[in-house]
């Protein structure tokens, strides 16, 4: 493994102070992601990492609709709560995006009895 100069960790770590990503950095001085993340790991351990992923497509606004929906029993489970969700934000919802929201509140599925 070689060393890194002192002014290339100077540059990485200044552009990590700026926001870069650890890939964005690597591309632009040629050393791999990962000796990029060791450094990041070692000097500026304070630095928080980007969360990553997607935005969600329910705001928590529409979850507390969909707990009241539930709550006050004018949906009985996550398929009829995403009907009523899809036309309020116009966009294509699933039924398991509503269920994991609710999971996540502390709401769980009960089976009814027969």
């Amino acid at each position: 493994m070689r060393s890194i100069s002192s002014t290339q960790r100077n540059t990485i770590l200044t552009m990590l102070d700026s926001g870069h990503s650890p890939s964005s950095i690597a591309s632009s001085t040629g050393l791999h992601h990962s000796t990029i993340s060791r450094l990041r790991s070692k000097e500026c351990s304070s630095l928080q990492k980007s969360t990553g992923g997607h935005p969600s497509k329910l705001s928590p606004a529409n979850v507390r609709h969909a707990i009241h929906l539930i709550s006050t029993q004018k949906a009985d489970n996550a398929v009829q709560v995403t009907k009523t969700l899809t036309n309020v934000i116009n966009q294509p919802l699933h039924p398991n995006t509503v269920h994991q929201h609710l999971k996540k509140t502390g709401m769980k599925a009960v089976v009814k009895r027969k």
